[in-house]
């Protein structure tokens, strides 16, 4: 039986994708097909000539709506300028991404994310951190998370995502994602 290579390219989409629709399914209250209402009044911060003079944070936090936040690493501390994105559900947090620096004293991913974190009860909300691909940019940050208590971190390439997630035979076959988004709520 030969086996099917799938192009980079095509399992980058479908992991981006996949990461989309496991954020909505899984996070997401219930909003009958619209778009959630929220505020795109922010304005980047564009990095400077002279970063040693820049007196940007190493990290932008923008709140779209009381559960969905952007964050931007500062271009004078990354020329990447990555965005990660934090959905909050009642139960759970996702993590999109954690970025391009590892040493938390020059890009205080872990520290910022969880400060946004609500409690239930007494302790943290969980939070899992996934990729939308497996580039260092997009997962130097995951360094800052691994030993953190409520913290789960998916695997990047391809084969890992599919265990993790329960994929089956994906990215080589159809994916019923209604299955796998109720069991991971």
């Amino acid at each position: 039986m030969p086996q099917h290579k799938v192009p980079y390219i095509a399992w980058f989409r479908v992991l981006r994708f996949c990461a989309f629709l496991l954020a909505a399914a899984a996070l997401a209250e219930p909003i009958q097909g619209q778009v959630v209402p929220g505020s795109m009044d922010v304005r980047w911060n564009a990095g400077s000539e002279d970063c040693r003079a820049n007196s940007d944070p190493p990290i932008q936090v923008h709140r779209y709506e009381p559960s969905t936040f952007m964050l931007r690493q500062s271009l004078c501390v990354s020329f990447e300028g990555n965005f990660l994105y934090l959905l909050i559900g009642s139960q759970k947090a996702l993590l999109i991404d954690s970025g391009a620096v590892a040493d938390a004293s020059k890009m205080p991913v872990a520290k910022t994310v969880l400060d946004l974190l609500p409690s239930i009860g007494t302790a943290q909300m969980p939070l899992l951190l996934v990729h939308t691909h497996g580039h260092t940019d997009h997962r130097d940050g995951d360094a800052q998370f691994v030993l953190l208590p409520g913290v789960e971190a998916a695997p990047f390439d391809v084969e890992g995502v599919r265990k993790f997630f329960g994929f089956g035979a994906w990215p080589n076959a159809p994916l019923e994602l209604t299955s796998v988004a109720a069991s991971w709520t």
